[in-house]
């Protein structure tokens, strides 16, 4: 249809479909340069090709006529580029057949081109000299669906194809060529162009509307999606705030191993002796190596477990509650988000020796004075630092029966000896700073393992506009319509 236009090859005809698998483009001489690879955001360039043919047409004069691809391609780039060429049309030329004019997806074409409000030209092509019912049948489909048709369908006999032009007889398509210059005028193109952003307009109001609803609906999904998993880790964030303080970190075996390690009921009674004894206690005790790298490992390994398995449980809960959202369940797809994250183990651990670390700094600030640093000093920090460790840890929250007797007397052995050595006073902020850090670098790790349920919400989701923006840009469009139409 192309070609019999112009009377000169223009596309490639061809008996086998695809026959145009790219933009062919039929403009002025002085208009081919808009067609770079700036045309379309990138037609034009090696990754979009397209092909631009000039010529001295009066037709061309008042419009540019793009050969699309087919929009019912079996090739999916090939649909694409026809609803792009569609997206900035201001007249589509609709060419279809006897055999074809029924299918489906050309009434998917056709409706998006009706709600931008762009004129069609109806061409029924390759029409047999019988085939006058088909023709009526068309046309009545055409007005069953709301087109205009009056003055705008067209209809091509099946004939022979020049070979040196790809192009009918000019009398093939002189009704559809007239109608064309007609639009071509300058009153016809202002008719045209007018008809045109009117119905971009409204059509835009209407996906401003929908974007907006959309942005509104995801910004909802998004915000329900974090603050469940936020919860979910500040839920054991809490919890392990209390088992702290409630001295539940621990149970009865690992009170028995310390007590072992510490001799609490030999150490109660050197207190009650005096501090010449508890001296002595201290020295042996302090002379003990392996014992006391045996209790600062457990306390290590016991509180990066701890850290861990309430990773594991925010994890399952955010999880759990993500898999009953439409939204959280896609996001969950193919995901492994129920357990801790690869790199929670190692951090809980840095975390952990960080922390011990941290005591000896506490235990050399609360031991400022000459006698106080030279008596820490002879029992050794990393003594007086297992000392600590136990203090922090040994409470009778949580216990029962003869597990109390147990964990009080050896909290009650530690808080003696800190406040031998610092004072009751020191020896208490001792003991609570101590818990206090312990709380704030258990829930660093805890915030770091939930980050991951945060950061995929964040990659997955659009760059939202402020409230009301995409409004206020419809707003400064259609201002920008009304002020073209004045003019």
């Amino acid at each position: 249809v192309l070609n019999s236009l112009a009377s000169r090859r223009i596309s490639e005809p061809g008996a086998i479909r695809p026959t145009t698998t790219m933009p062919v483009i039929w403009t002025q001489e002085d208009h081919a340069n808009r067609y770079s690879d700036n045309f379309l955001t990138g037609y034009g360039s090696d990754q979009e090709p397209l092909r631009v043919v000039v010529g001295d047409d009066r037709l061309l004069a008042g419009v540019t006529i793009i050969d699309a691809p087919d929009f019912d391609s079996v090739v999916d780039r090939h649909r694409q580029i026809a609803t792009d060429l569609l997206a900035v049309a201001d007249v589509v030329v609709f060419v279809t057949s006897a055999q074809r004019y029924a299918d489906a997806v050309p009434w998917e074409f056709l409706s998006k081109a009706r709600d931008r409000s762009v004129p069609i030209l109806f061409v029924a092509n390759r029409i047999p000299a019988d085939a006058g019912d088909l023709v009526a049948d068309y046309q009545r489909l055409l007005t069953d669906h709301g087109f205009v048709i009056a003055e705008r369908f067209f209809e091509v006999a099946e004939q022979s194809i020049d070979d040196s032009t790809g192009a009918l007889p000019k009398s093939a398509v002189f009704s559809l060529r007239a109608q064309l210059e007609v639009m071509a005028l300058e009153a016809g193109r202002k008719s045209v162009l007018g008809a045109s952003i009117r119905g971009a307009i409204d059509e835009l109001a209407v996906r401003s509307r929908q974007l907006e609803s959309a942005v509104q609906a995801e910004r909802v999904d998004n915000d329900r999606l974090r603050r469940v998993a936020i919860e979910a880790y500040d839920r054991q964030i809490s919890e392990l705030s209390r088992s702290i303080g409630a001295g539940e970190l621990i149970r009865r075996e690992v009170v028995g191993r310390w007590q072992e390690f510490v001799g609490t009921g030999e150490f109660v009674k050197a207190i009650g002796e005096g501090v010449a004894r508890v001296s002595a206690w201290m020295r042996r005790f302090a002379g003990g190596r392996r014992p006391l790298n045996r209790v600062r490992d457990d306390a290590r390994f016991e509180l990066r477990d701890v850290l861990v398995r309430r990773a594991d449980l925010a994890a399952a809960a955010a999880a759990s509650a993500w898999e009953l959202d439409p939204a959280g369940r896609e996001l969950l797809s193919g995901r492994s988000l129920w357990r801790h994250a690869e790199t929670t183990e190692e951090q809980a651990e840095q975390a952990i020796e960080d922390w011990l670390v941290g005591l000896s700094e506490l235990i050399a600030e609360a031991g400022e004075s000459k006698k106080r640093s030279a008596t820490v000093a002879s029992y050794s920090v990393n003594t007086v630092a297992v000392v600590l460790i136990l203090a922090v840890f040994l409470q009778t929250g949580g216990l029962t029966g003869a597990e109390v007797g147990v964990a009080a007397g050896a909290a009650a052995a530690q808080q003696k000896l800190l406040e031998h050595l610092f004072g009751s006073a020191a020896a208490r902020s001792l003991i609570e700073t101590s818990r206090e850090r312990l709380e704030e670098i258990g829930g660093n790790v805890l915030l770091a393992d939930g980050t991951r349920f945060t950061e995929l919400i964040a990659a997955h989701s659009t760059n939202l506009p402020a409230e009301g923006a995409i409004a206020a840009s419809f707003e400064r469009v259609r201002e920008e319509e009304e002020a073209w139409h004045g003019v």
